[in-house]
């Protein structure tokens, strides 16, 4: 190559490389924007949310997104992901929202592993949407392997476990798996109470629930369909399986505490102290201790000796505890708007120990459909008695009106 040649070369060599290589400062800035980008359109997205605007919502995530395709593993991406999937779900489209659920989590875990612990929130999601469908095994899975990451992430006796441990709880608890939440409950229990301070609300709330459960276990009515699955805690020891858990003795148990804590607390008000005895002589009166129950009742009236609205609204009339109305023969005709509406309104003789033995009928129309059903129920209810003077009486005429759709 002569002399003129190379002198022309050298600048055009320059010139390519210039182009060929990107200029760090450039690159930031595109990068910054970008982040920028994905921050507004968040923000957007939420407030969109917030107020049920779905449709526009999952328009503005799709077409953003269309645009990010030249770095579709951007951590970046995985919260609009998540937020698209969000407005699919409220689109009634929960198909289209593991979609995007799944890529949302297939980001995050590319950027923080496995175990990451921000893909928490959108395995919730996942269970959502699997549980839309009907797909309550996939479903629990999703719930069991959130409930592990946070396990391995915090420790099984950490505070920061309470919440993992907590959302299990409930998803156990909506599909009936009493005995597998009962043991996440005790264990949730023991963390509480080592490491929250003596009559924390929080630890109260966990009692009274814990109780409730032991209640819908007994009371409750099952609805057809739920809890089709094994439900296996990760990391919780078999031997912790009582098969002989006695509902009464556990929740009984757990409300006790409740009042020791109240009694305790030189801090505690009457009406909170009130309220913790009630519960616990309520769940007396369901199992038919009716001398347990109507000791602690005496009591609750004398408390609230200067609070006469609050007594009469506990003690004014008889209060149902367990009513088990039939189910509405007509509620998907109710949710299509072609229905009509029948009534079964009833008077009531319920007696001091809160038995009813008498029912006379009011109104009735259309006669024959759910009179019988009506009636049985309440010859089957239990009601904490009303009380006149500190004492427990018999009441007549108690209404009980029942509106069903055929």
């Amino acid at each position: 190559m002569n002399r003129r040649a190379q002198v022309i070369a050298g600048p055009l060599f320059g010139l390519c490389l210039a182009c060929l290589v990107p200029d760090a400062g450039h690159t930031e800035e595109s990068l910054g924007a970008l982040q920028l980008d994905a921050d507004e359109l968040v923000a957007a997205l939420e407030s969109q949310l917030d107020i049920g605007e779905f449709e526009d919502a999952a328009m503005q995530a799709e077409q953003w997104l269309e645009t990010q395709d030249r770095d579709g593993y951007d951590l970046s991406l995985a919260k609009p992901f998540m937020l698209l999937g969000d407005a699919r779900m409220g689109m009634r489209d929960p198909l289209g929202a593991i979609e995007a659920y799944d890529r949302a989590r297939h980001i995050t875990r590319l950027a923080t592993g496995i175990q990451g612990t921000d893909q928490l929130p959108i395995l919730y999601r996942e269970a959502d949407a699997f549980s839309a469908l009907g797909d309550d095994v996939t479903a629990n899975d999703r719930q069991e392997f959130a409930f592990d990451i946070s396990r391995r992430m915090y420790g099984a006796d950490d505070p920061g476990h309470m919440i993992g441990t907590y959302r299990l709880i409930h998803w156990y608890r909506h599909h009936y798996k009493y005995l597998s939440a009962h043991v996440l409950f005790e264990q949730l229990l023991d963390i509480s109470r080592e490491h929250l301070p003596p009559g924390d609300p929080l630890h109260l709330r966990m009692l009274r629930e814990h109780a409730q459960l032991f209640r819908h276990r007994v009371f409750g009515r099952r609805t057809i369909g739920r809890g089709r699955f094994l439900a296996t805690p990760p990391g919780l020891l078999p031997h912790r399986y009582r098969q002989n858990v006695s509902s009464f003795r556990e929740a009984r148990n757990a409300l006790r505490e409740v009042v020791d804590i109240q009694e305790s607390n030189p801090f505690a008000t009457d009406a909170e102290l009130a309220t913790a005895l009630l519960d616990y002589a309520d769940w007396h009166l369901m199992f038919g201790d009716y001398p347990v129950a109507v000791r602690h009742y005496r009591r609750i009236w004398e408390l609230l000796a200067s609070d006469p609205e609050r007594r009469a609204e506990l003690f004014g009339e008889p209060t149902p505890l367990f009513l088990p109305l039939p189910s509405d023969p007509g509620y998907r005709l109710r949710r299509v708007g072609m229905h009509r509406d029948g009534i079964v309104h009833l008077a009531l003789t319920v007696t001091h120990r809160g038995h009813v033995i008498g029912s006379k009928s009011l109104e009735v129309a259309p006669r024959n459909i759910m009179e019988f059903k009506v009636r049985k129920a309440a010859k089957r209810a239990r009601f904490r008695p009303a009380f006149l003077d500190g004492k427990p009486v018999k009441v007549r005429g108690h209404p009980l009106r029942y509106v069903y759709s055929y």
